[in-house]
């Protein structure tokens, strides 16, 4: 029987899961390493040297990859919507455009279960769902077997968009081995991801500290408008629910996620991190519009004030869907490069640093109250820089943004 050899080396697994979902013998288990990342192992009792894991790994195959056709800056018009959103929205709308046209939607949630928070992809049918999936996640999700039903959908004929990080939608096609008409892929522009043991361990801690249970996690908020605010439901011993509401880089779980300190070992190579894109369509945050665009008046619609989406797209099916959803959004014509230059990895992958392993370490020997430690120890001029931050108004902030744009844009001419 053929030896199947999945990976040699870790920085050669993004932990996709499609090896396990192409297996016709269940033989394969995500399990977690020593520092809860998972990897996929093989039940060799059950491994019949079929192969067909293998040929669905991005690793050992290379899925087609394209440049972008359009770049834009946008917003939904509904400020519901963008309320919910961590940027502009523009998730939230392609999504309804598809449920309301009688199709499915996959992307991460974080689903409350045997009392943790976990963070997993599922399936929604109905337009009220969408606020599951919407809002940044600063953690892997797990995939399951959405490959799986995702592929029985469209078999059956449902339209199906499927959201994730680039190498799970890669990690997607290559599991399907061909093309459908009825399959819109959307990826997130994607930093890096930490594991769930880590994230949960940091909630069960963070809980702890305000007396009560967490049951739901925002990481970036927009109930006091846009910024690095992350607001936590929780319930207390009595059985009440309470709010949370702090500066995210305050937490040495954001603060450590926004470092890159805490990836999988492959997100420092990740041949993902490219211009030429995986999916039909690129979203992410439109960090820098204003110093892109400084004679843009925020009268006009688009405001980092409210969240601002960047989108790419990557193939006609994208550009497709995108002209269709003009009617909920509030839109402009951008230019990669202007992207691009505040989003390093729409160029290269997370840069490493040895504290990844000091950090890793000190979770695996002393847990996530080690981590935290380890935090106030070493980084006291990162939070009172963040405390003093966290003072200043957001509208100063912004138009000191808006005075350098101008500043840079008259350095180039």
């Amino acid at each position: 029987m053929k030896k199947i050899v999945l990976y040699s080396d870790k920085k050669d697994c993004c932990g996709c899961g499609a090896c396990m979902n192409a297996c016709p013998q269940s033989a394969i288990k995500m399990c977690e390493d020593e520092h809860g990342f998972v990897y996929p192992v093989i039940v060799d009792d059950l491994c019949i040297g079929c192969g067909a894991c293998e040929k669905a790994c991005v690793y050992q195959n290379s899925p087609d990859v394209h440049p972008p056709l359009h770049a834009y800056a946008a917003a939904a018009r509904d400020n519901g919507v963008i309320t919910k959103s961590a940027s502009g929205g523009a998730f939230a709308v392609i999504a309804d455009k598809v449920l309301s046209g009688g199709g499915v939607v996959y992307g991460c949630a974080l689903v409350f279960e045997d009392s943790h928070l976990e963070p997993r992809h599922i399936r929604i049918d109905s337009v009220e769902d969408i606020p599951m999936l919407q809002g940044s996640k600063y953690v892997q999700s797990e995939i399951g077997g959405t490959y799986k039903k995702a592929k029985q959908d469209l078999t059956e004929g449902k339209s199906v968009l499927f959201t994730g990080t680039p190498c799970q939608i890669a990690g997607l096609k290559q599991y399907l081995k061909k093309e459908y008409d009825k399959l819109l892929t959307v990826e997130i522009i994607c930093h890096g991801v930490p594991g769930k043991r880590l994230f949960q361990e940091f909630l069960e801690y963070y809980g702890e500290k305000l007396g009560g249970k967490i049951t739901a996690f925002y990481f970036r908020d927009k109930s006091k408008g846009q910024g690095m605010v992350s607001r936590c439901v929780y319930q207390d011993p009595a059985g009440s629910k309470k709010e949370s509401i702090k500066n995210g880089n305050l937490l040495a779980y954001i603060f450590f996620f926004l470092k890159s300190y805490t990836y999988r070992i492959n997100c420092y190579s990740c041949p993902f991190a490219r211009p030429e894109r995986v999916a039909d369509i690129t979203l992410g945050d439109y960090w820098g519009f204003h110093e892109e665009y400084p004679q843009y008046h925020e009268s006009q619609g688009l405001s980092n004030g409210r969240g601002i989406s960047c989108v790419l797209v990557n193939s006609e099916k994208g550009k497709q869907m995108w002209d269709t959803c003009q009617d909920q959004l509030i839109s402009m014509p951008s230019e990669f490069e202007k992207i691009a230059r505040h989003n390093d990895q729409l160029r290269k992958p997370s840069k490493y640093d040895q504290k990844r392993e000091t950090i890793l370490h000190i979770f695996d020997t002393e847990g996530y109250a080690g981590v935290e430690r380890f935090f106030k120890a070493h980084f006291k001029k990162d939070i009172a820089k963040q405390t003093l931050a966290s003072m200043v108004p957001k509208d100063l902030k912004r138009r000191v943004k808006k005075l350098i744009g101008r500043l840079y844009q008259w350095k180039r001419s």
